[in-house]
């Protein structure tokens, strides 16, 4: 017959490691946690950024009121700062490419504390035409003319 005695060495050692082993899943349960949260957030502020660039973009090629844009030379880049809506910024950069070819590239920003976070850019090239009333019209060349500019 065993004494307890015999036995007493063996419970603390496995309570010690089962602890130590819980506390390993409950630290990892909560990384693999805060990096899914980081992730999201991050994915968040991307699509956020991105779809604010395509908005200025499309709202400066919707509204085309360009008369400096006219008067350009080539290669010239005129550069416009719309209005913001906080936390996102933008900046709108028209380039002309060719007599009646133009890009236009919206830049969206989302911003905190004055730094910026995270910046994309969206550019669309644009024809413009003039109609027999002498109003100038902004058309992208493809239906879905943009692409999404990321900086290395």
């Amino acid at each position: 017959m065993n004494k307890p005695s015999d036995r007493c060495g063996f419970i603390l050692p496995a309570a010690l490691a089962c602890i130590v082993l819980i506390a390993i899943l409950a630290s990892a349960a909560l990384f693999a946690g805060s990096q899914e949260s980081r992730a999201a957030t991050a994915e968040l502020l991307d699509q956020q950024a991105s779809s604010y660039a395509e908005r200025v973009a499309l709202l400066a090629i919707s509204s085309w009121s360009c008369g400096m844009c006219d008067s350009a030379a080539v290669g010239s880049v005129i550069i416009g700062n719309p209005q913001s809506d906080p936390p996102l910024e933008s900046t709108l950069l028209i380039t002309r490419l060719d007599s009646a070819l133009f890009l236009v590239v919206g830049e969206g920003r989302v911003t905190a504390g004055g730094a910026t976070r995270l910046a994309r850019r969206v550019s669309i090239v644009i024809r413009t035409s003039v109609d027999s009333l002498g109003a100038t019209s902004a058309l992208p060349l493809a239906p879905h003319a943009w692409a999404a500019i990321y900086g290395m």
